[in-house]
């Protein structure tokens, strides 16, 4: 699925969210949370390095909007720091790359109400990149920073899965597992398994 077509189907949602004022279920909130995220493997010089889980951070907007008991629409807007770094010894040294990526998540999310306060979700994911920072270290040294996106793809479609808790009818907890189809690199970079994926934990409070 592409990622403008994801986005499309969110911020339609988004605007039936807000034609849905009549519905008294319907809730608009604001969510925050962390992650820990990997970026797949990396082809360095002909060799595939795995990367490593690093931690970030993710804020944004939701809304659920209940189209019966047991299933709801919950589509969202988020800014996501992802990351991943490779750490390897070479020639009796160690060289390491270390990766953030921010990009704003629009995951469009079908929620199976379980019970009152217990949910499952599902649904496509299109993330937008907004900015890269990319640093290598030799012997734990500085060497090089990178921060340009010209490598990078502008869009990338993934998928999401995840549980939810109600505490209350606007406070929420909410574990996640995110992974992308595509890789993060351009096709012509040669780096097609490096695909942002992990798990996500977060806070929301719906108004």
């Amino acid at each position: 699925m592409k990622p403008l077509f994801i986005l499309a189907l969110g911020l339609t949602m988004l605007t039936l969210g807000v034609n849905a004022q009549s519905n008294m279920d319907a809730k608009v909130g604001v969510k925050a949370g962390g992650n820990m995220m990997m970026m797949g493997k990396i082809d360095f010089l002909g060799t595939e390095y795995t990367s490593k889980y690093v931690p970030g951070w993710q804020a944004g907007f939701f809304l659920d909007l209940p189209l019966s008991e047991k299933l709801s629409f919950m589509p969202e807007v988020l800014y996501s720091q992802k990351g991943g770094k490779v750490k390897e010894t070479v020639a009796g040294g160690t060289g390491e790359i270390r990766s953030r990526v921010g990009y704003i998540d629009v995951p469009v999310l079908l929620s199976f109400n379980a019970s009152p306060e217990l949910s499952f979700v599902l649904g496509p994911q299109a993330s937008f990149l907004i900015d890269h920072n990319t640093k290598t270290y030799i012997n734990d040294q500085l060497f090089s920073t990178e921060t340009g996106k010209d490598n990078l793809r502008s869009s990338v479609a993934g998928g999401v899965v995840g549980i939810g808790y109600k505490f209350s009818p606007k406070l929420n907890l909410n574990a996640r597992y995110n992974m992308d189809f595509q890789s993060a690199a351009k096709e012509d970079i040669n780096q097609d398994k490096t695909r942002f994926s992990g798990f996500a934990l977060s806070v929301g409070f719906g108004f």
